[in-house]
């Protein structure tokens, strides 16, 4: 009979014994001590009990009992010993256990400790493989110094159902496997084993072969992102008919190709070439993923959502990783790897607060920038996601991206309280400060020149002290957090303004040119335009429109309307990207999200929507950016889900015109 026990308080206890328990049970009468320092220790599928009563108390026995993983109750009795190990768990379960000391025909109050068992069957770490002339290498580190012996077990990849096994000394840390077919993969499988069964597997895989006959640029990439195949033409000088063979039977043929997979998961392609008269054939995987990088992992404060606003993706020098900062209550700064995917490193301020401030990364030091929307925090980061320094003088960072100067050693910022502060790069400290009234629109370096936007106004300071140059009056109000995009000529910066205007000032004459009215119908806030190759600026508007104008801005060449009508909130502090055939990027934020790709002309070439649990909950409301063809692009999220970073591949070259921030990767702001 199961031993089952409906063990509620005191009160219930001798009912419930009497009803469900067939041996015979002690009932509660008067009261009895019960135990005192229970603990519960976990093992692997065990947990040991353990407890103590004061001096003079002396129960007859002890009664254990738990529910198991099959919602029915075990009782077990120690014989009056003060421990007991339960066996027979589920690992990484959480389990409570109850005890009971028994005296005579009565019991006292039961007394509950949590536990939850975990394995200590660790499997090996770091296994490597090497490869040569029909031999594999493989080497590890020793998991554990309770193991007590390895099972390798391995196969060719054209005899999958023929796997071969071996048992490894427990001290092996290596073992080298000859006699094998070249030009084939092996799949290996390396387990621990201990008292209590075999850890987990560590895998790898290898081909051993005369040489390595390919070479990639990448083995892991996103849908139709193109891999470069290149073979290996220095250790095979004679090979002819060099042909590879990708998914659905397309063959190319060249010692170097390039080709996108658009299928996700683990894809073959084959090598064929001609080697001295020979045919000789090679299998190579490559993993593919539906994007480039996708993400909605983010800290947060409590069960609050988070994501982004206000910003927009900016890469390290080196292209190798991008950067993005969360806005709700925890301005946190994430790093992802563009190769994998994968997130790098978070850097989470120890002080919970929100951002509205775009990034800048330094592109001499790699260090990254961000200000939040409390007083005192700008934060510098390095490339390793380590705090470098804080700047406590600025109030809120709600205001234009920082500017880092050509050498790399000072760093510009301006708050919303109109002052802007020149910060020594390396150690944090305040160079000098200028004071234009109201919130900052946009930075911009130009050699010896800062150039500061700040509503109705320009001022033009010199760099190294801070002192004023010029003012001037812009024609227009400049957008908040908007930065300035630049001329392909380098004299002209293009600003986004309110009531539907673009403005430009001349970085030569330190004057305005008159602003261009781009949208008379519905007239809104145009935000962060970009330059096109062509010369032309192209900008989104709040009220749904895109418009492209001259670089002249003497008139408007094309609008294109999101909806066919105006919709407030559309392209709010949008972001866009072009690239060197003349092709716009942007997103439409509100309500929902579409990405656009368009031609220089307005025509659409594609467009495409992000959704996530609720469509509503990913919108856009900051930016994109543009790298090597992968569009990223960073949502808000709502209360039900984080918003989305994701980097998708869509083709194409980014150009080398300038954005509102910044003509580089690292969106230093500086004209070099």
């Amino acid at each position: 009979m199961k031993k089952i026990i409906n063990l509620l308080l005191i009160s219930f206890i001798a009912a419930g014994l009497t009803a469900c328990w067939s041996e015979d049970i002690p009932e509660a009468g008067a009261a009895r001590h019960q135990v005192t320092d229970l603990t519960a220790t976990p093992g692997d599928e065990e947990v040991l009990l353990a407890w103590s009563l004061p001096e003079g108390w002396n129960p007859t026995d002890f009664i254990v009992y738990y529910t198991d993983a099959d919602s029915e109750t075990v009782t077990l009795r120690t014989g009056g010993e003060m421990n007991c190990t339960v066996g027979g768990l589920v690992n990484d379960t959480q389990y409570t256990f109850y005890v009971q000391a028994v005296y005579g025909k009565l019991v006292s109050n039961y007394v509950a400790a949590v536990g939850r068992p975990a394995t200590t069957r660790f499997p090996v770490t770091d296994l490597t493989v090497d490869a040569g002339d029909s031999f594999v290498s493989l080497a590890w580190t020793k998991p554990a110094t309770t193991v007590l012996s390895y099972t390798l077990s391995y196969y060719n990849e054209d005899a999958p159902d023929n796997v071969e096994q071996q048992t490894l000394d427990k001290d092996a840390t290596s073992v080298t496997l000859d006699k094998l077919t070249n030009d084939k993969n092996y799949y290996f499988s390396l387990t621990a084993n201990y008292e209590k069964g075999a850890s987990e597997p560590a895998t790898a895989k290898a081909m051993p072969t005369l040489a390595i006959p390919y070479i990639l640029d990448r083995d892991q990439a996103a849908q139709n992102q193109p891999i470069t195949f290149s073979f290996n033409t220095q250790d095979y000088p004679t090979a002819t008919d060099v042909k590879w063979t990708f998914p659905g039977n397309v063959v190319k043929e060249g010692t170097v190709v390039k080709y996108g997979l658009g299928t996700i998961g683990t894809q073959t392609v084959k090598l064929n070439a001609m080697i001295d008269g020979n045919a000789r054939s090679w299998t190579l995987e490559v993993e593919i993923r539906e994007y480039v990088i996708y993400s909605t992992d983010w800290a947060q404060d409590g069960a609050t959502y988070n994501g982004f606003k206000g910003t927009c993706p900016v890469f390290s020098p080196d292209g190798k990783t991008v950067y993005i900062v969360t806005f709700n209550k925890v301005s946190a700064l994430y790093a992802f790897d563009v190769a994998t995917g994968n997130e790098k490193w978070r850097y989470v301020p120890p002080t919970k607060t929100g951002s509205y401030n775009m990034l800048t990364v330094n592109p001499v030091t790699g260090d990254i920038y961000y200000g939040t929307t409390s007083n005192g925090h700008f934060y510098a980061v390095t490339q390793e996601g380590k705090l470098k320094w804080t700047f406590a003088e600025a109030g809120s960072m709600q205001s234009a991206a920082p500017a880092v100067n050509a050498a790399g050693t000072a760093v510009y910022i301006c708050d919303k309280n109109g002052s802007t502060f020149a910060i020594d790069a390396s150690s944090g400290q305040k160079i000098w400060n200028f004071t234009a009234g109201v919130a900052g629109g946009g930075l911009l370096v130009n050699g010896s020149e800062l150039l500061i936007g700040a509503e109705s106004n320009a001022f033009f300071v010199n760099i190294e002290t801070g002192e004023q140059i010029a003012k001037v009056a812009l024609g227009c109000k400049m957008s908040d957090n908007s930065g300035f995009a630049v001329s392909n000529d380098k004299t002209l910066a293009y600003f986004g303004a309110a009531n539907g205007y673009i403005g430009a000032v001349d970085l030569t004459t330190h004057t305005a040119k008159t602003p261009l009215l781009a949208e008379t119908t519905n007239p809104n806030t145009i935000y962060e335009p970009v330059v096109a190759p062509n010369g032309s600026v192209f900008a989104g508007s709040k009220n749904g429109s895109v418009y492209n104008v001259k670089g002249d801005l003497s008139d408007v060449n094309w609008e294109h309307i999101h909806t066919g009508k105006a919709v407030s909130n559309t392209y709010n502090y949008s972001h866009p990207c072009v690239d060197s055939e003349n092709r716009f990027y942007i997103t439409a934020g509100q309500p929902t999200n579409t990405s656009y790709i368009f031609d220089a002309n307005g025509n659409v070439l594609d467009s495409w929507s992000y959704t996530g649990a609720t469509a509503a909950a990913q919108r856009q409301m900051g930016g994109n950016n543009y790298l090597d063809g992968v569009f990223y692009s960073a949502f808000i999220g709502s209360g039900d889900q984080n918003g989305m970073f994701v980097g998708k591949y869509v083709g194409g070259e980014r150009a080398s015109s300038w954005s509102t921030h910044g003509g580089d990767i690292c969106g230093s702001c500086c004209v070099k």
